[in-house]
């Protein structure tokens, strides 16, 4: 491991933003060989370059303009479906999307094409109705189970009405509620309409994501937190920081 991969896997677990003391401590602990004064020169170094930025005495954070922002595409189905329900439910929180997003962050690709609709608890059953009132010839589930799941969701394009869990991070795109990267990589640990990404996938998924997009620790860690998959989480991250310190 170098003073560089050293520093960022303890930024990165520290949600961006780190003590320069309780990292030298971290170091020490794990018996790297890493001198001191080699953090303390790579520091000053990503400081020179723009990586990192000093927010206080001792006190630093990643920069977040170092990887592009995530940008959820909906589809024209999609923006349709949304606005529908919008012009019906203006005051209903829904977000829209599909899984096939996680297709490219996976080594294999399943076969995806049915649709999220995620809405506010006490809304679930009345925008459920009103899918199968707008006769979209799809099936529409509601909340389904894991046998479920398995039975009508592989191959098909289903619309899914799924609970949307508070403080969700969504964002706007093209007039519609989307997510953004922290709420599909946590919703990808554990949901029943997600198992495709279990195993060794999910690794494939954080480790991808990770490279290629802006991803805000402090946003998935919350997120995590509030869908009690914060340890999960942390693992899944440590073990591929673990395993690329290795190589």
């Amino acid at each position: 491991m170098t003073a560089t991969e050293a520093i960022l896997n303890y930024a990165v677990a520290q949600g961006g933003t780190f003590h320069r003391k309780d990292l030298l401590r971290e170091v020490a602990r794990q018996q790297t060989g890493i001198k001191d004064s080699a953090i303390t020169l790579q520091i000053n170094r990503m400081l020179a370059s723009g990586s990192l930025r000093r927010i206080g005495h001792g006190v630093y954070e990643l920069a977040h303009d170092s990887l592009p922002e995530f940008v959820y595409q909906p589809s024209e189905t999609e923006k349709n479906i949304y606005l529908s329900l919008k012009m019906r439910f203006p005051l209903l929180d829904i977000c829209i999307w599909s899984p096939r997003v996680l297709a490219s962050f996976m080594l294999h690709v399943p076969d995806i094409g049915y649709v999220f609709v995620d809405v506010e608890k006490d809304g679930m059953e009345t925008v459920f109705h009103a899918l199968q009132e707008m006769e979209l010839g799809r099936n529409i589930l509601l909340s389904p189970s894991p046998i479920d799941c398995d039975r009508y969701l592989t191959g098909t394009d289903a619309i899914v009405v799924r609970q949307l869990i508070g403080q969700s991070p969504l964002t706007i795109v093209d007039g519609c509620q989307v997510p953004r990267i922290e709420k599909i990589l946590v919703d990808a640990i554990g949901d029943n309409e997600l198992l495709f990404a279990s195993g060794s996938e999910i690794y494939n998924i954080y480790e991808y994501a990770h490279e290629r997009n802006h991803v805000n620790m402090s946003k998935l860690m919350r997120y995590a937190s509030r869908r009690n998959r914060k340890e999960k989480v942390e693992y899944i991250i440590y073990t591929i920081d673990h395993d690329q310190s290795q190589e």
